[in-house]
């Protein structure tokens, strides 16, 4: 700890010593007369090389270095992708956003490349939250706020920091892969427009595609033989929801508990016949008969017959029957 605060103290009167001898030579260098006479080095040279030292450690300190510009691809203009693309940009560096649709915004854009939002969405967080902190969102906007108004936002952001002009519309981008290069590692990047292949060099290149391009599936408990009973039945992922009126007085299985299949569930409410939600969470059904909605935990089977079956306690394998499931 002493050690520690002999060298703090050595480098704060060090700075202090190269603060005071630059302070002198620009009052010496405005006011000539005032000038001493040169000194004999031989008593003061510590002091005057650590005065030196000091100063060209200042000096370092204090003048920024050349930056290096890179080229870099970004893929995605989203929100992850604009966000990038403008702290890229004010870094120094030259930065592309290849944009798959005809405007910045990924999946909240009013015309997305990938339309997963559902109709009716809004957001789960205020935008006092989700905005940047050099951008407000309108204050006319309520706190949360539909998929147009986010997608409207973002499209502002991206003019405000003149991002839409780096950006390639209705590039897809179709390969990644390293190029031959001596030196620092770079990238080719491929894609099209219009069917027309283009290609490029980059020095870096950050992938801002999102994770919402793919549905996950997973198999329930006795799928096979529930969609075999009845040849209506049907299991549709909430990539492609978007209307509570095509469940119009069915029973319906929500499977997930987070944001999105509660915010379906809800909407189901009173259009549905009845909501079941599966979620990790319950541990034993309960139901809300108020709601028209019953909560079911993991485990819980679908049966050929229409209904829900959970297993015994233990996991036994034994089947209880619940209720009338989704079709």
């Amino acid at each position: 700890h002493n050690a520690r605060a002999r060298r703090h103290t050595g480098i704060l009167r060090s700075c202090h010593a190269a603060e005071t001898a630059r302070r002198r030579l620009r009052f010496h260098a405005r006011h000539p007369r005032h000038r001493r006479p040169r000194r004999s080095l031989a008593r003061h040279d510590t002091t005057v090389c650590m005065c030196s030292a000091a100063a060209a450690v200042l000096s370092v300190a204090t003048t920024s270095a050349p930056r290096l510009s890179r080229r870099v691809a970004v893929i995605g203009g989203g929100s992850a992708g604009v966000v990038t693309a403008r702290f890229l940009k004010r870094a120094g560096h030259d930065a592309t956003i290849f944009e798959a649709g005809s405007t910045v915004g990924g999946v909240w854009a009013d015309n997305p490349t990938n339309d997963v939002v559902y109709r009716g969405l809004h957001t789960n967080l205020p935008t006092v939250v989700m905005q940047s902190p050099d951008l407000d969102f309108a204050s006319s906007v309520p706190s949360y706020i539909t998929k147009e108004m986010l997608g409207q936002y973002i499209e502002a952001y991206g003019r405000e920091f003149g991002l839409l002009q780096l950006a390639t519309f209705g590039a897809t981008v179709t390969r990644v892969a390293p190029a031959a290069s001596e030196g620092a590692p770079r990238w080719t990047v491929e894609w099209t427009v219009d069917d027309v292949a283009h290609s490029d060099v980059f020095d870096a290149v950050v992938v801002a595609t999102g994770h919402y391009n793919k549905p996950y599936m997973p198999s329930l408990p006795g799928e096979e033989n529930w969609l075999a009973g009845d040849a209506a039945r049907r299991i549709t992922h909430s990539l492609h929801y978007d209307d509570p009126d095509d469940f119009r007085g069915q029973s319906v299985l929500v499977v997930g508990g987070r944001s999105s299949g509660v915010d379906i569930a809800r909407m189901l409410y009173g259009v549905a016949d009845w909501v079941y939600v599966l979620e990790k969470k319950c541990t034993s059904a309960t139901t809300h008969a108020a709601e028209a909605v019953t909560h079911v935990p993991l485990g819980t089977r679908l049966c050929r017959n229409g209904r829900l079956a959970a297993p015994r306690a233990g996991g036994g394998g034994g089947e209880e029957e619940r209720a009338e499931t989704a079709r």
